[in-house]
């Protein structure tokens, strides 16, 4: 699948505490409970950490198909870590965790990719706070069918 011409344009559009991007399913948004929200929806902090693990998955997941790396599985989490700052509260950092399982050999092959494109994911260049990276690797003779 080829890439759209930039630039590219998103449009997201909030009403009555629910995110819509149609033809995609809404999300239910609002404060979390440490701003005084609840823990039924999700807060623009999750967003923004999901929206970081997410785009390390496609991109990695770009990368992967065009140097056909076979990728077993797949798993991955984000925290990140809101502070005070001097204009207010702030991202400090963002951690990611990403458990790989690929065919044994592929081990570095698949971190290096993985690395990659961290580095270059539109999410974590477009913040302040550092994206920093774990990777766990297990390794098969053959990926199972699902």
């Amino acid at each position: 699948m080829a890439i759209e011409r930039f630039p590219h344009r998103y449009t997201v559009h909030l009403e009555d505490r629910t995110l819509t991007a149609p033809p995609r399913a809404p999300i239910a948004a609002g404060a979390p409970p440490q701003f005084g929200g609840t823990d039924d929806v999700w807060s623009p902090e999750e967003l923004l950490v999901g929206a970081v693990i997410e785009c390390l998955w496609t991109t990695f997941e770009a990368y992967a198909r065009r140097d056909k790396l076979s990728v077993c599985h797949w798993a991955g989490s984000g925290v990140g870590v809101l502070d005070k700052g001097q204009g207010g509260p702030v991202f400090t950092s963002i951690d990611l965790t990403v458990e790989l399982t690929v065919i044994a050999g592929d081990e570095e092959r698949a971190r290096k990719t993985l690395e990659t494109a961290e580095q270059n994911c539109i999410i974590s260049r477009a913040l302040k706070a550092p994206v920093r990276l774990e990777i766990v690797t297990r390794t098969v003779t053959a990926c199972s069918a699902a």
